[in-house]
């Protein structure tokens, strides 16, 4: 275990390559997870979230990361130049013991690779890490839902979420389409840097089976609490927030506050009975 996780933090200096799977995912099934770190600048403190996102994805794909496997997948954050710019580059990969074609060797293989770099800039430097984390995660659980033939993400139709997914953006018109049709309103309020709603969006509300329970069952509109319009005492202090509401009283009989994995957010909504 522990020259697995010598070679893999060892890859955290090397040349960034472009993004490459040289073998499927299907067979992935048991994994040890690793986190590592490098550089001055990168804050260590991250180590924690990128740890909890990791454990979270493979919760939700239903990979096994009990005990030690020879295959690893790791989270690899580092820290380099290019000229005078530093620069951090956030490494997904999956490295395991695989055999040569022409012989029964057994080599150590990168078998999954993807990589997200960003310009360094102390303010924000962690907002950016975030982000770049779940955006390789979310990338590796849509190939990896894809390769199960379980379940897919809702394709691209515009530049935001809400034109890819149908939501309405304007929360008095969602009220009174609601109205007309006889569904409930289902807002989700998002802010700003805000990694968890990022997350939201990405793992759970693209997927195709809830997109479309969600448009069966709801008037479905999405806001920035930061910018748009909506009503005060629906405002709290934590994002995202999924709120359901009836349009002829326009009150929350039930609300939906942080992250939510997939299978607890369709839970919710197959049991809803709109009361």
């Amino acid at each position: 275990m522990k020259l697995l996780v010598i070679i893999l933090s060892g890859l955290l200096g090397a040349t960034a390559l472009s993004a490459e799977t040289f073998f499927t995912l299907k067979g992935v099934k048991k994994v040890y997870p690793v986190v590592e770190i490098s550089g001055a600048d990168v804050p260590k403190e991250a180590k924690t979230y990128m740890t909890d996102a990791v454990r979270t994805m493979t919760r939700e794909l239903g990979i096994d990361t009990d005990g030690y496997s020879q295959r690893s997948l790791a989270l690899l954050v580092s820290e380099h130049y290019t000229g005078k710019t530093p620069r951090i580059d956030v490494r997904l990969l999956i490295g395991e013991q695989v055999r040569r074609q022409d012989s029964d060797e057994k080599v150590f293989g990168i078998t999954y690779q993807n990589v997200s770099s960003f310009a360094l800039d102390a303010e924000t430097v962690e907002d950016a890490l975030e982000d770049a984390v779940d955006e390789l995660l979310a990338k590796f659980a849509d190939q990896y839902e894809q390769e199960q033939g379980t379940f897919r993400r809702v394709d691209e139709k515009g530049g935001d979420v809400a034109s890819a997914l149908g939501y309405g953006t304007d929360y008095a018109e969602a009220v009174e389409t609601a109205r007309a049709q006889g569904k409930n309103v289902m807002l989700v309020l998002v802010s700003n840097f805000c990694p968890w709603c990022r997350k939201f969006e990405e793992q759970v509300l693209r997927k195709e089976d809830v997109n479309a329970l969600v448009h069966q069952k709801y008037v479905p509109v999405i806001l920035n609490k930061e910018k748009d319009p909506f009503p005060a005492e629906l405002d709290m202090a934590f994002t995202p927030v999924v709120y359901f509401i009836d349009p002829a009283t326009q009150k929350s009989y039930h609300q939906s506050v942080g992250y939510n994995e997939r299978d607890a957010f369709m839970h919710w909504l197959r049991t809803d009975t709109g009361r």
